[in-house]
């Protein structure tokens, strides 16, 4: 298993790097295709070598070898997060090897490249305020003509699912527009849940929203005291809902046991 971690997390390394690209480029509008990266102050193309992910920061010692600007170091926590979270999807959403079989391999892939695609699309939304689709839609998709291979994943469960992630967000945020007199919950955070809701059903997509909206209340009530922001600030769901997402995939069945025997139901 050390050596399946190991070549997971170096995947999840490379990953990592490629997220870097991803958040900087994708709210911009830009390619992520070409240009090749390259140092946003000088605009230098980056060579190859030094992009390697953590080593290529270590070998310039965190500065730009053109103009010496100091690299931001979001940029290699970024790819050790996603490397250090790759293993723990990996961990969770793949009990074996001998379990990825040609029917189950497609939608266990997915699952965790969309928790690892979590964390960019959180760094997006702390932002810019955004959650853009070309980041969640996609998935929903795969999700849709996944659920027809025979798993724990059907049409009928992807579709609740997806109302239950999707439509029940949408109807907080509906009310809380109609409250509030303002927008009360963005479209990007719908669609992400809808996206979690199509991966693995009612469930997770529940127990995400209710997950999330517990630490963003809590953040939320600490940034108001602290005057991070005021009652009225506009503060990013995503990530919260990010959170929520992870915690349901990975306790959300100890954590719905232990409820149902806090409240004397038999699980």
């Amino acid at each position: 298993m050390v050596v399946v971690y190991s070549i997971v997390a170096c995947y999840g390394l490379v990953l990592g790097s490629f997220f870097n690209v991803l958040i900087y480029r994708i709210p911009l509008k830009k390619s992520i295709v070409r240009p090749a990266s390259f140092c946003p102050e000088c605009k230098t193309p980056i060579k190859p070598w030094h992009n390697i992910p953590i080593l290529g920061y270590l070998l310039l010692r965190g500065k730009c070898r053109s103009c010496g600007r100091p690299i931001p170091f979001i940029y290699p926590f970024i790819e050790l997060l996603t490397g250090c979270a790759a293993v723990a999807a990996w961990h969770f959403c793949v009990p074996s090897l001998e379990s990825l079989t040609w029917h189950t391999a497609p939608l266990l892939i997915t699952r965790i490249l969309f928790l690892l695609l979590l964390i960019a699309i959180s760094v997006i939304d702390l932002r810019h305020y955004i959650i853009p689709d070309v980041l969640t839609l996609p998935f929903t998709a795969m999700a849709a003509a996944l659920s027809f291979i025979p798993g724990d994943i059907t049409p009928l469960s992807m579709a609740l699912g997806v109302l239950a992630g999707g439509g029940v967000l949408f109807a907080i945020g509906f009310a809380g527009s109609a409250i509030l007199k303002k927008e009360a919950m963005g479209g990007g955070d719908i669609k992400l849940m809808a996206a979690a809701g199509a991966l693995w059903g009612p469930q997770v997509a529940l127990m995400g929203i209710l997950s999330g909206a517990i630490f963003g209340s809590v953040y939320g009530i600490a940034a108001i005291i602290a005057k991070k922001t005021d009652a009225t600030g506009h503060i990013p769901f995503g990530p919260f809902l990010a959170v929520g997402i992870w915690i349901s995939v990975m306790f959300g069945d100890i954590i719905l046991q232990s409820y149902m025997s806090f409240i004397g139901i038999a699980p």
